[in-house]
């Protein structure tokens, strides 16, 4: 009997052995398939990583090259989804340079076509009656004569053609007399329209319109270039 209780203890002693073996072996291989996992997600996010990185490089270049507002834009925001890195603030570096040319050459370019135009800004001030001490409400109204250009209303009193000389006097009489823009930014509405940027035109002249109080007019959309193309020759007789 002491002999089979002897073989009993050695037989559960031998099944604890190899079941701690066995675990230490599990153990071993979670923990060495963990580090395999770890070290493929890292692969793979680095790879992402310096793929992000390329995209990024390729849209700074693209900017370099011909560094259009639209190019300019991509760029940015390209390099802003990178995580930080060396790379990434070289291309920051790379980035601001642009920028700053680009800004250069445009005031430059600005400065020209005023000089160019400034015979015509002056007349165009007197035409929209801005050259005697012009107030808030009058600028208001030219604002909101030139929106009825390009907006869907049902009612429109009042007509203003948004020409590019017709929208730098009334910039030039904003530029003078900051405080018409505490209310509303005529100052930055009106730069977007000389820079074709008609994406808020709607808002822009519901603002307008409900400061001057209107009751009838509000805007609901944008003419098509062929609806806007008959109202200007309607309007003004040109094309």
């Amino acid at each position: 009997m002491g002999r089979h209780k002897y073989k009993f203890v050695i037989i559960v002693l031998s099944g604890i052995v190899l079941a701690s073996g066995g675990m230490l072996g599990y153990k071993f291989y979670q923990e060495n398939r963990n580090e395999a996992g770890m070290k493929t997600k890292q692969s793979v996010e680095k790879d992402a990583s310096q793929k992000g990185v390329r995209l990024a490089e390729t849209k700074v270049i693209s900017a370099e090259m011909n560094p259009s507002p639209e190019n300019i834009e991509e760029a940015e925001k390209a390099v802003d989804s990178l995580p930080e890195s060396e790379e990434k603030r070289k291309l920051l570096d790379r980035m601001a340079l642009v920028k700053e040319e680009f800004d250069q050459n445009r005031k430059a370019q600005e400065e020209a076509r005023l000089a160019e135009l400034k015979g015509d800004i002056i007349q165009a001030k007197i035409d929209l009656g801005l050259e005697k001490s012009p107030s808030e409400g009058d600028v208001l109204e030219i604002l909101h004569n030139m929106t009825h250009q390009k907006v869907r209303s049902e009612e429109k009193w009042g007509y203003v053609q948004m020409t590019e000389v017709n929208l730098l006097a009334v910039k030039e009489v904003l530029q003078e007399n900051p405080a018409f823009n505490q209310n509303i930014d005529m100052l930055a509405i009106v730069t977007d329209w000389l820079n074709h940027d008609f994406g808020n035109i709607v808002a822009e002249h519901n603002s307008i319109w409900k400061k001057k109080e209107g009751s009838v007019g509000k805007a609901y959309g944008i003419l098509s270039p062929s609806e806007e193309a008959a109202l200007v020759k309607e309007q003004f007789g040109v094309q």
